[in-house]
């Protein structure tokens, strides 16, 4: 839950090891071709454990398995059929290479009626730039997650910018994963892409803006949009505008963890569609 102070919103994290933590070590690579896969989602199903693999495909998993004796560990990308194993027997195996294979993806087609329709172009989400109220990501846990839902329009969407306002940004060039998910009981659920969309700066503060043109995108039904955190970046400070007001922000702490409204508070993060 979020701490409120002097005009100011965290998300504050206390990274917690527990000495009877077991590590998982492992590589995730393509079935067909061996090459390391990037960004996979590692983690227990709902249990809040979780990390996201780096470049090469490599990640380190710290769990105490007598806590978790029934849980179901899982490996998931976009655009690859997903791996799940009981973990006790996961263990018992040692597994280090995990290989996922490569699944053709058919997106529901959208067929947009362009003869004498007038499109309307609107700015969806938070749309405040504040630097007196900011945010920053639930948890430093790599494959944490948080975002918003957009609402169903009356004709579907074409979906042609993300923005997110950064206050603070003392890393240098830093990396996010920008997800779409489709929208059950009020939270996300399956994901609607099958390749991953990747936002990149090395901006210390204003407004970072990715262009989804080239993606296609195309929408109708509710969804819900949200940055991740992938890469392990060490101490600093990233924070984002915030406030009370809005769409509400919806987040989960690791890969393959639950989803869950924080409060009232909301963050600086906008879509732009044409319908």
């Amino acid at each position: 839950m979020p701490n409120f102070c002097n005009f100011a919103l965290f998300f504050l994290f206390l990274p917690f090891i527990s000495l009877s933590q077991t590590p998982i070590i492992g590589q995730l690579i393509d079935e067909a071709t061996q090459n390391p896969l990037p960004y996979v989602n590692i983690g227990l199903i709902d249990e809040n454990i979780g990390t996201v693999s780096d470049r090469q495909g490599y990640f380190e998993l710290l769990l105490n398995p007598a806590q978790h004796k029934n849980a179901t560990l899982q490996f998931s990308m976009l655009g690859y059929e997903t791996q799940t194993f009981d973990l006790e027997e996961f263990l018992e195996q040692d597994h280090f290479l995990i290989a996922l294979k490569e699944k053709p993806t058919e997106l529901d087609e959208v067929i947009i009626e362009t003869q004498a329709k007038k499109f309307e172009s609107k700015i969806l989400g938070n749309k405040t730039t504040s630097k007196a109220l900011y945010a920053a990501f639930t948890t430093n846990k790599l494959g944490n997650e948080m975002g918003f839902i957009v609402r169903q329009r009356k004709h579907p969407m074409i979906l042609k910018k993300f923005n997110l306002s950064l206050v603070k940004n003392s890393y240098g060039p830093i990396r996010f994963r920008l997800n779409f998910y489709s929208v059950e009981n009020g939270l996300p659920a399956a994901p609607l892409l099958n390749e991953n969309i990747i936002i990149e700066t090395a901006i210390e503060s204003g407004l970072i803006t990715k262009d989804l043109s080239p993606y296609a995108l195309v929408i109708d039904q509710d969804f819900f949009i949200a940055i991740e955190w992938i890469e392990e970046m060490g101490p600093g400070d990233l924070f984002f505008s915030g406030g009370f007001f809005g769409a509400p922000l919806i987040a989960r702490e690791v890969s393959q963890g639950k989803w869950s409204k924080v409060s009232a508070a909301s963050v600086g993060m906008t879509v732009e569609v044409r319908y």
